[in-house]
């Protein structure tokens, strides 16, 4: 079985010595077009052009011909490399980056680039416009669809105090028909040369009050929601600090606006979080609220709890708005062992359920008032009750 060398092309750059002997001697070449384009390909190789169809194309390579597969950049970030170890983890990989664009466009702009927080769009329908806006300093690799130019228009939509924040972007990096440009969100999306596919978006240290707020607490009207069923921005983050959410899987069940769910992912990028709500309104009122904050690790489901969960992951973390005996007993038992169920309750039957239920494993059992001032007076909501259990490891 031959090695896959995988060599990075970064613009018009010169291959290294190394890389021209691999590409010479090779017999099969891959890559898209473009790449394939812009080196001297061997007499007599084959060619494979990697496009829409690249898990097919990359699953079909010969196993006993000399193959090379040209990316763009450093072949292990968002490029073909991780669909070469995921579709072929048999064969033998060699890789050989080279500069990936967001290198290039630092050093195009002159400016230290540790501590950059990278993002991509490639291909994604969501966009994580909170935790980029409130990066530091962050680059995100954009696409024919939100190139540089529409992904400065789309942010300065979601934040219009974000139009002022300094930023660069590069267009066709490396070659003839490269674009650096560097100013403002605003100016940037202004700018018809940004419009490119081949396109990075930089965002720049500015004024931090411009930032959008930390995604906890955030008022009722950030999500749309029907007749009050809202977990309230008091209760919401006091339910969050409950949860300790880090890494792993919650479960939101009984989601109605996800407002829980949503904000937990926010707060922690590499928390999964499975949404499930029965009632197909509040469901699509769910939905426009997980696009709204775009959140890729947000997954919504419409259904009975005890159906949908048997597709799932078993949960470390359930936030359950509520529930009978049966149901706090049922999502209980499908916690993972160290895991912790937080669960709210307003209605007397249920605040009892809560006194009742899993008194051996219920840790804190608290009641939360707020009370607003209307026409001079404090007024008092209705007192939220907050129960929280935990599942002791075993062994």
């Amino acid at each position: 079985m031959c090695t896959i060398d995988v060599i990075g092309v970064s613009g018009d750059r010169v291959l290294s010595e190394e890389a021209r002997g691999l590409l010479a001697q090779a017999e099969v070449v891959a890559g898209g077009r473009r790449l394939l384009e812009a080196v001297e390909l061997p007499s007599g190789a084959q060619t494979v052009v990697l496009g829409a169809n690249a898990v097919e194309a990359v699953a079909g390579l010969p196993e006993n011909k000399r193959v090379v597969v040209l990316a763009s950049g450093d072949p292990l970030y968002c490029g073909i490399g991780g669909t070469l170890t995921r579709v072929l983890p048999t064969r033998e990989l060699r890789f050989h980056p080279a500069p990936t664009a967001f290198q290039e466009l630092f050093a195009r702009l002159k400016m230290p680039w540790d501590g950059t927080s990278l993002f991509t769009v490639h291909g994604k329908t969501t966009l994580p416009w909170r935790a980029i806006l409130r990066a530091p300093r962050c680059a995100i690799y954009c696409d024919n669809v939100r190139t540089a130019q529409a992904l400065a228009t789309e942010l300065i939509q979601r934040h219009p105090m974000c139009a002022s924040r300094p930023a660069a972007c590069g267009c066709d990096l490396g070659t003839p028909e490269e674009f650096v440009f560097r100013g403002t969100l605003e100016e940037i999306s202004q700018q018809e040369r940004a419009s490119r596919s081949l396109s990075m978006l930089v965002l720049l240290p500015g004024d931090a009050s411009l930032e959008p707020s930390l995604p906890l607490g955030l008022p009722d009207e950030t999500y749309r929601h029907e007749h009050n069923m809202i977990t309230h921005p008091e209760t919401r983050s006091v339910v969050l600090s409950k949860l300790r959410c880090g890494s792993g899987v919650l479960w939101d069940l009984g989601a109605a606006s996800g407002s829980v769910g949503l904000e937990a992912a926010g707060l922690s990028s590499t928390l999964e979080v499975y949404a499930i709500e029965r009632k197909e309104e509040r469901f699509a009122q769910l939905q426009e609220n997980l696009a709204q904050e775009g959140l890729p690790r947000v997954h919504a489901f419409l259904g009975d709890f005890s159906e949908v969960a048997e597709t799932l992951p078993a949960p470390d973390r359930i936030f359950l708005g509520g529930g009978s005996r049966g149901m706090l007993e049922w999502a209980f038992e499908r916690l993972r062992p160290g895991g912790r169920m937080v669960v709210t309750a307003v209605l007397a039957e249920t605040v009892a359920q809560l006194c009742t239920t899993l008194q051996e494993h219920r840790t804190e059992l608290l009641t939360l008032q707020v009370s607003r001032v209307a026409n001079g007076l404090f007024k008092a909501e209705n007192p939220i009750t907050i129960a929280v259990f935990v599942k002791e490891k075993q062994g």
